[in-house]
């Protein structure tokens, strides 16, 4: 009798535990549907992980009890329909998300003329009021993307100093330099115009400003994709806000500009691109991107040739 009961008790033990770890399985099962609606299970495996380095590193920061009044949130996005709020970063396919999210919060209705016009989205911080703010933030879904730092300030010299004349003569005025010597330091000009900002927000262009001051750190965002995985990411935020059924993500082609990337740096010195690092610090902390990152290579280089 006593063997009969032990095995009795053995079969109610195992099937005890069995029953618990697929109750547990199905929780986190719903747990996981709950925050991370149609979000296919790679995906939201790595879009936790960001999310948990970008709060546990924005809580280094100390707290600002005035955050909702007087936070920069004029590159929020605000779509009712969808609940949803998009922060747009320059550089990081700003102009393909407003056309994108236009036609999201229209039926699919193609944008006609720029899509840089302010009027045809809702912004948080012109058209809400602190106590509307703090609602949205707490209840939409919140979504950005992200690249790595040195590439998007690579992107923004060429925009903006290559293929502008007007920024080329900022970098120049009351400079007596030839042409020759204007192309060969053109680029270490430029960085040293940013980094004389010293994260002014009032003064430094939005195209070169960091993350943090464009998307707060504060918002608890949903959605951090990266710029190198586009093409794979940003279909899946479609589904997540429902709208891939009538909306699509522009094919992306993904850079191949890493030669140009090595080239335009390896003009800097040492110590200027360290002085970038410390710039963006927080950017590479923020959204798991090391430093050096692609320019260790360079660094490497310097350090051989025996280059400050």
């Amino acid at each position: 009798m006593a063997g009969k009961s032990r095995r009795k008790y053995r079969k109610i033990s195992i099937f005890f535990v069995i029953f618990m770890c697929l109750g547990g399985l199905w929780i986190s099962k719903k747990i996981l549907d709950h925050n991370s609606p149609k979000v296919p299970t790679w995906l939201a495996v790595r879009l936790a992980e960001r999310k948990r380095i970008h709060q546990e590193q924005c809580q280094k920061k100390p707290p600002d009890p005035h955050f909702i009044e007087q936070a920069d949130f004029h590159r929020l996005i605000v779509i009712e329909d969808l609940k949803l709020v998009f922060c747009t970063i320059p550089k990081i396919s700003g102009t393909t998300w407003r056309r994108v999210l236009y036609e999201a919060e229209n039926n699919g209705t193609t944008i006609q003329g720029s899509p840089h016009r302010g009027e045809l989205f809702s912004w948080l911080d012109r058209d809400y009021l602190p106590a509307e703010r703090k609602k949205i933030l707490d209840t939409y879904y919140k979504a950005m993307f992200v690249r790595e730092p040195f590439a998007r300030l690579l992107s923004a010299y060429m925009n903006k100093v290559i293929w502008s004349d007007e920024w080329g003569r900022k970098l120049t005025r009351h400079r007596n330099i030839s042409n020759q010597e204007l192309e060969e330091n053109k680029f270490p000009m430029f960085v040293r115009h940013v980094l004389s900002f010293n994260h002014s927000r009032i003064t430094m262009n939005q195209h070169w400003r960091s993350y943090e001051q464009i998307c707060p750190c504060e918002v608890n965002y949903d959605f951090i994709g990266h710029f190198e995985n586009l093409g794979e990411e940003a279909p899946q935020l479609l589904k997540v806000i429902g709208v891939d059924d009538y909306v699509t993500f522009p094919e992306y082609h993904p850079s191949t500009s890493r030669p140009f990337l090595l080239k335009s740096y390896s003009t800097l010195t040492r110590e200027e691109i360290f002085k970038l690092g410390q710039f963006y610090d927080l950017d590479f902390k923020l959204f798991g991107y090391d430093f050096p990152g692609p320019l260790q290579e360079i660094l490497d280089m310097k350090t051989a040739l025996g280059e400050e």
